[in-house]
């Protein structure tokens, strides 16, 4: 129970007054030190409304006497980062990658930027790193390519784009008997398991001139950068097949992801990214990017 107490200011509100001993809201004053600080944000919110745009107009707001914005700003900052990047940008831009590998300072500049372009461009269909997860979109981590990992094909590949065609039971007529004995003679070339047909038929069809595989996979399906014809020929780079001996995988190495993609095929989409081919990075982002993409895996 709260006595009440006459000589102190109230605000009027009483409480349990049922024995005449109410609990009761004292009218304080508030401390000197926060009404000072209110006031004091009260005229900096004042001179802030006068300096800097703050009030809103119909399409726009009021810009204040000093004449600043964010978005001017912005571009300033980005102007002069512009200008401080030029001659590094300059000196990568009129280098060979080979060249710009060897500087350490500018190899270390062009990476750092790539990893920036790549995290915005590319890690959305390959992952941050280089290392996906997802089918389709082939892993950058590694030493594994279709294209080939040196760095000016890998610079062609980003600036030009990639177009992978697996035509579907690789454009010829073949029956469900002869497309497991193909499952199976691939499965097998990578220990993945036995598969539905016969093996040893499937080698021969592979092999053959009815499917035909050979001539865009290679001799012993070793893709189109390590394979060769029957006659030893080499196999047009620019293909793109994949090592089919080695365990990694596009679209999946199982029974029925490797099904599908012979009876049914595959269509893969690397885009144009170069400016000058209509994409959205200049020529020196692409060749960063290139730079920063064979870091990742070693490349060859």
């Amino acid at each position: 129970m709260a006595e009440e107490n006459k000589g102190v200011e109230t605000t009027g509100h009483k409480w349990d007054d049922e024995e005449g001993y109410p609990l009761q809201e004292w009218n304080n004053p508030l401390p000197s030190w926060w009404l000072y600080s209110f006031y004091a944000c009260i005229v900096i919110a004042i001179v802030w409304w006068i300096l800097y745009p703050a009030w809103p107009l119909a399409n726009s707001a009021t810009k204040g006497v000093l004449g600043w914005d964010m978005k001017s700003e912005l571009q300033k900052e980005l102007r002069e980062a512009s200008a401080k990047r030029k001659p590094l940008d300059d000196q990568i831009l009129n280098m060979s990658l080979t060249d710009v590998k060897k500087d350490v300072e500018l190899y270390n500049y062009a990476i750092k930027g790539g990893q920036f372009i790549f995290g915005e461009n590319c890690a959305a269909c390959h992952g941050r790193g280089g290392v996906n997860s997802v089918d389709g979109f082939p892993t950058l981590s590694d030493d594994d390519w279709l294209y080939g990992g040196d760095l000016e094909t890998i610079a062609t590949t980003i600036a030009e784009g990639r177009q992978g065609v697996m035509p579907a039971k690789g454009g010829a007529e073949l029956s469900d008997s002869q497309v497991n004995d193909l499952v199976s003679y691939v499965m097998s070339l990578s220990g993945a398991g036995a598969g539905p047909g016969n093996a040893t038929a499937g080698d021969k069809l592979f092999h053959s001139d009815d499917a035909m595989c050979y001539t865009c996979h290679g001799v012993g399906a070793k893709g189109s950068l390590k394979g060769k014809t029957p006659d030893g020929e080499e196999i047009d780079n620019s293909i793109g097949a994949p090592n089919l001996s080695d365990g990694i995988w596009l679209y999946g190495g199982t029974e029925d992801a490797i099904k599908t993609t012979i009876s049914k095929g595959r269509n893969g989409h690397m885009p144009v990214w170069s400016s000058d081919n209509g994409g959205k990075l200049s020529p020196v982002e692409v060749k960063k990017v290139a730079l920063y993409v064979q870091s990742l895996g070693g490349g060859m």
